[in-house]
């Protein structure tokens, strides 16, 4: 999930040994005031500007185009120069330009982590978070926090909308919805399931009308909502189905499904509290629940493997934010068979203190398979998959970073065996992954100069070829080259980001001081 958050006021402390990361400019693009980068990245620009969440790549009539989502709702640019994107078009739902009060309708698109699209027909699949700003029903009072009572919180508030759109690409200067907003229980992520003809859409934390689900503690266990599965073979007329699925997830309790990414082969991986499950959605499984064969559908799928996460700063409250499961050979681990491994982002904001925030780790899913792990684990006797490493760049190189909230790993991509990943305030961090035993850092690029508005607020990445672009909420579009290519990885030398040191002047203020909007603050 994402975060919209008040930083906190950071100084930068170059350390000798980065001498590379001291240059004003790269292949003649010159780098943004306050820039880091590692030898092997080459800074090509930016664009876009602030509020933007992620972007995801496609043709269409044979022309690449990026697609953008973020506060102001979608843009699709023409990336046939890579390094020069140009706008072609932007919509933002009616429903949100509709909204009286809010105060800048047109920037009040929330959240939309992780928009899917469907390249086949050419359709955006856009999540809706009830903490959007279309506050002008009556029934949709509330804060993006959590104030007391309850009611007063939007993701409490059953009044406040949430759900997908989707929106039509098919014509990349002209994008436009199609059919009616899809309401549902759910709505901060929405992901495409058996070729994006059923979306599977989770998250945020519960509402109040919602206790069917079951109890939820102090500490927040069981605090989410779950998947609820729509059909959209046919766009203009979705059905939704009223079961929801991926129940009883964390150790018993059903949960916060966050996120959901699907392999290669077809198993669709669910990243939330409690852990990372992954589920068949076709074809013929052994059911662990009945231990039956059956046919898998994607509103009734078979768990198959995964189960909670080892390895985490946080384990009573284990948030697993996104996943992926390599299945070629990119990235092996000695006495692992290929497919076994898992890789995981940890998202957990603990006080201000950088050194405990979310982790990246690589699980082994050898004894999991089956789902009886997952599906037997209780609070007393709980299953946890094998490490096989985690990454933290405070924790596992010399770099110092300041006291903050933003020291949380979030979304990454891979390509090859070169991880990809956006880490809030601590910029891009690219890490190789080809041996899953000893994951190293090989790059890094962060700004960092104790301006709040424009320092690194990295959310999310995307490769193209050799290209990592860059999904800054503060910054746009940032666009760098991996010199010598994602392939290439385990040849590369380990390195560490200068350190930074905050004044003791400038506290650290947490999103609920700020009233920021969180993901996934259990509001």
């Amino acid at each position: 999930m994402r975060r919209l958050l008040l930083f906190s006021m950071v100084a930068l402390l170059l350390v000798p040994a980065a001498a590379s990361a001291r240059a004003k400019t790269s292949g003649g693009v010159p780098l943004p005031p306050g820039a880091v980068k590692s030898d092997n990245l080459e800074y090509l620009g930016s664009f876009g500007g602030e509020g933007l969440v992620e972007g995801k790549f496609d043709r269409v009539h044979g022309r690449s185009v990026l697609i953008t989502t973020g506060r102001f709702g979608f843009r699709i640019y023409d990336v046939g120069n890579p390094a020069r994107p140009r706008l072609l078009d932007e919509f933002q739902p009616a429903m949100i330009l509709d909204s009286s009060a809010a105060e800048n309708p047109s920037d009040g698109y929330w959240q939309d982590e992780d928009m899917d699209i469907d390249t086949r027909r050419k359709l955006i699949i856009g999540a809706l978070d009830p903490r959007h700003d279309n506050d002008d029903q009556e029934s949709c009072e509330g804060v993006g926090t959590d104030p007391d009572p309850p009611i007063l919180s939007k993701t409490r508030n059953p009044g406040c909308r949430s759900g997908f759109f989707v929106i039509s690409y098919g014509n990349p200067h002209n994008l436009r919805q199609v059919g009616d907003f899809v309401d549902l229980p759910a709505g901060h992520t929405a992901s495409c399931i058996n070729n994006c003809d059923y979306i599977w859409t989770g998250g945020p934390a519960r509402r109040t009308d919602l206790a069917y689900l079951g109890p939820f503690d102090e500490g927040g266990r069981g605090d989410g909502r779950p998947i609820w599965v729509t059909d959209l073979r046919n766009a203009r007329k979705p059905k939704v189905f009223g079961n929801p699925i991926d129940l009883w997830r964390n150790d018993g309790a059903t949960d916060y499904s966050h996120d959901v990414q699907v392999d290669e082969r077809g198993i669709a991986w669910v990243s939330g509290r409690g852990g990372i499950r992954g589920y068949a959605t076709k074809g013929t499984h052994r059911d662990p629940t009945s231990n039956l064969l059956r046919e898998a559908t994607p509103w009734d799928p078979i768990l198959v493997a995964g189960g909670g996460v080892g390895g985490v700063n946080a384990p009573d409250s284990m948030f697993m934010h996104n996943s992926w499961r390599p299945t070629n050979d990119s990235v092996q681990a000695e006495g692992v068979e290929k497919g076994n491994i898992l890789i995981g982002t940890e998202e957990e904001f603990i006080d201000d203190s950088c050194e405990t925030d979310g982790r990246l780790v690589v699980s082994d899913l050898t004894d999991s398979w089956g789902g009886e792990q997952a599906l037997n684990s209780t609070p007393d006797t709980p299953y946890r998959m094998k490490p096989l490493d985690t990454f933290h760049p405070a924790q596992d190189t010399s770099e110092t970073a300041a006291d903050s909230d933003e020291c949380s790993a979030h979304y990454f991509e891979l390509r090859k065996s070169t991880l990809a990943q956006a880490w809030y305030a601590q910029g891009l961090r690219l890490i190789d992954v080809s041996n899953a035993r000893d994951i190293r850092q090989i790059g890094y690029y962060r700004v960092s100069t104790g301006d709040t508005a424009t320092d690194s607020n990295s959310w999310d990445v995307a490769w193209r070829g050799n290209l990592v672009y860059l999904f800054d909420m503060n910054r746009g579009i940032e666009i760098l080259r991996l010199k010598g290519g994602a392939a290439a990885s385990a040849r590369m030398r380990k390195v560490t980001a200068p350190s930074m040191k905050r004044p003791a002047r400038f506290k650290a203020v947490s999103s609920l001081e700020s009233g920021g909007l969180v993901c996934p603050l259990f509001e």
